[in-house]
């Protein structure tokens, strides 16, 4: 891909997401969801991948958000959004991960859900040395879980949230690297809108990878321009980590 179009691309999408934004009094995509307490225990893969989120036994704490990212009416599917923030080595990290098919092509697709139970995927590479991959999660509950807030409040309710958390080559098997649990309350996040950005925020030892993640961050960047309606008129886009597992995100 040249560095023109690369730059084109960038432009218009950035325009489109800045519009949206206004239009929309803050967030263009998931623009409200519940914010849970989170419990991330990693064991690593059976292979070495040369990042210590993927090959080193370790437990983080910090929070998940869950959203629906059109925010189209129930029972109608839509986008859903796992949105992950934690303390690592001294520094904010944030992995964003949304509904995805399950083949090697299908992982690479956005795709409508009516569940929250299901595949999240990174959607797009890391790369850790020369080699790419993709992140993923497994969202278990004792029975599926309708894609609405109200069902969500009541599945947590019950017991802790389960995902079981996944690597992979981009188009080779997926392998567990650990699990994460989400605990109750469920809290809204209209309270204190932030912003999330896992390009500004990755993942040590992992680096967004290719064109497509050049492009997006200039979205993400011209939407958190944008205030949410009801705050004042800075920016929207808080990453500190002084309220660690209270604190809300945006996926845009």
């Amino acid at each position: 891909m040249s560095q023109p179009w690369t730059s084109l691309s960038r432009s218009a999408l950035a325009a489109a997401f800045g519009t949206a934004a206004r239009l929309r009094g803050g967030r263009p995509l998931h623009p409200s969801g519940l914010v849970f307490d989170a419990h991330l225990r990693l064991h690593g893969t059976a292979r070495r991948w040369g990042a210590p989120f993927l090959d080193e036994p370790m437990e983080l704490r910090g929070m998940a958000r869950l959203s629906r990212s059109i925010g189209v009416p129930w029972p109608l599917p839509d986008i859903l959004g796992i949105a992950f923030r934690w303390q690592q080595a001294g520094a904010t990290a944030e992995l964003l991960l949304a509904t995805t098919g399950r083949s090697a092509l299908g992982r690479r697709l956005l795709r409508p859900a009516t569940r929250w139970t299901g595949l999240y995927t990174s959607l797009f590479p890391y790369r850790t040395g020369e080699r790419r991959l993709l992140l993923g999660a497994l969202l278990h509950a004792p029975v599926p879980v309708p894609a609405t807030f109200d069902a969500l409040t009541r599945a947590v309710a019950a017991g802790p949230l389960t995902l079981e958390l996944l690597a992979a080559d981009p188009s080779g098997p997926w392998q567990l690297l650990g699990q994460a649990r989400l605990f109750a309350p469920a809290s809204p996040d209209a309270d204190r809108p932030t912003r999330f950005n896992p390009l500004r925020h990755p993942v040590p030892g992992l680096r967004p990878a290719g064109w497509p993640n050049e492009v997006r961050d200039a979205a993400y960047t011209a939407a958190q321009r944008v205030p949410d309606a009801g705050t004042d008129d800075r920016p929207a886009y808080d990453t500190e980590y002084s309220q660690p597992v209270r604190e809300g995100t945006s996926h845009a």
